[in-house]
């Protein structure tokens, strides 16, 4: 699928497609906000994975500008400004984001990979910005 200022299109989970797979663990809830917290594994790392796999369950990203329930994408919508979006010291939020952008609650905690040259196993730790942070978590900072 074309979307403006993206060269090569949209990503979309299909029959046809490449396999793969997403383990996602609940982390917290938040009935309120209508909100939840995830932990997502992924074993194959396909473009937009883990915005499109919850998307199709029916669960998309808060604020991902191209993926809506069902995994769909979101065809050229004019996305509002979030006044909120900067409370994690992020950048301010392109009134058209296109994938990259911020805008989406998405972080890299932990990555894992094969050294391409040495063959040695490599983990990368980044700490989560205090958005994606559980209430325990938060507390238990506070201590």
């Amino acid at each position: 699928m074309h979307y403006p200022e993206v060269a090569s299109g949209l990503y979309v989970a299909s029959p046809s497609g490449r396999p793969s797979l997403s383990k996602v663990c609940v982390l917290e809830r938040d009935l309120e906000a209508n909100q939840t917290r995830v932990e997502v594994e992924i074993q194959s790392g396909r473009p937009h994975q883990i915005r499109i796999h919850l998307a199709f369950a029916g669960h998309p990203l808060c604020g991902d500008p191209l993926y809506g329930i069902g995994g769909i994408p979101k065809l050229c919508e004019s996305v509002p400004i979030d006044a909120s979006f900067a409370e994690d010291g992020g950048y301010q939020k392109p009134v058209r984001p296109v994938p990259g952008d911020c805008g989406y609650h998405l972080h890299a905690h932990r990555l894992i990979f094969c050294h391409p040259s040495t063959n040695e196993m490599v983990e990368i730790t980044a700490p989560l910005p205090p958005i994606l942070k559980t209430r325990k978590e938060l507390v238990k900072e506070t201590f």
